[in-house]
């Protein structure tokens, strides 16, 4: 079963489960939001992109939490910084040492936060059926899954494009999966390679913006190279 198959069948169940009321509203306001493949034939001048990022406890999703959410919309090639998201998720049952120092969130941070079931309901509401697109995307899709399904039994039907291998596959071409230098394709020196200067990294709203203006110079080149349409740019 392909993964666009996959994605169908679990909309339906979910849809089920709102036809029940077994979701809440907001929630199936998300599942309705999706119509169809139809959607992929949408141009990439009339498609809206969100960029985003989070910021965990650690990395593993069975053990660790998303305790922030930062994103940003790219409408018609421009990133609409009106058209945000940034949410920090309340995390009373974890100590200073088990929050990632590299953001400088402390429990007492966490403490001011809004509690996980509206973060995500608000997310949600947020996306829609936009298509996501995030710096090494597989993690950040990862623990929002993991969170979604523990709460919801759901987990995301948005596409995803990842900045990392949409630049190397504009960079390198049909080979774009071979190997490549150690780091090459961190967002660091992304940012150096496309001449975006280092502002608010490791938050999450900050790191969602930089990878907004990475996605900005990707999508343009993407367009020079030919790409006109969603399903184009979608491919692996």
């Amino acid at each position: 079963m392909t993964i666009s198959a996959i994605k169908t069948f679990r909309r339906a169940a979910a849809l089920r489960r709102c036809r029940g009321g077994r979701l809440p509203e907001a929630v199936c306001g998300y599942v309705r939001a999706f119509s169809g493949s139809q959607r992929l034939r949408r141009s990439l001048q009339d498609t809206r992109f969100v960029v985003f990022d989070t910021e965990t406890t650690g990395f593993s999703p069975a053990k660790d939490s998303v305790i922030s959410i930062g994103a940003v919309a790219v409408d018609s090639g421009a990133i609409n910084v009106g058209d945000s998201y940034e949410v920090l998720i309340r995390r009373d049952d974890i100590g200073d040492r088990e929050v990632v120092t590299i953001h400088g969130l402390l429990r007492k941070d966490l403490s001011q936060g809004v509690d996980e079931k509206a973060a995500i309901e608000g997310f949600l509401g947020y996306i829609g059926d936009s298509v996501l697109v995030a710096q090494h995307a597989g993690f950040d899709i990862m623990m929002m899954n993991a969170m979604l399904k523990r709460r919801y039994g759901l987990e995301l039907f948005n596409e995803v494009i990842d900045t990392a291998s949409l630049a190397k596959r504009l960079e390198k071409g049909p080979y774009y999966n071979l190997a490549h230098k150690s780091g090459e394709y961190r967002l660091d020196h992304l940012l150096e390679r496309y001449g975006i200067r280092l502002y608010d990294r490791h938050t999450s709203a900050g790191d969602a913006l930089l990878t907004a203006r990475l996605f900005q110079i990707l999508l343009a080149n993407a367009r020079q190279a030919g790409i006109a349409e969603l399903k184009d740019l979608l491919l692996k």
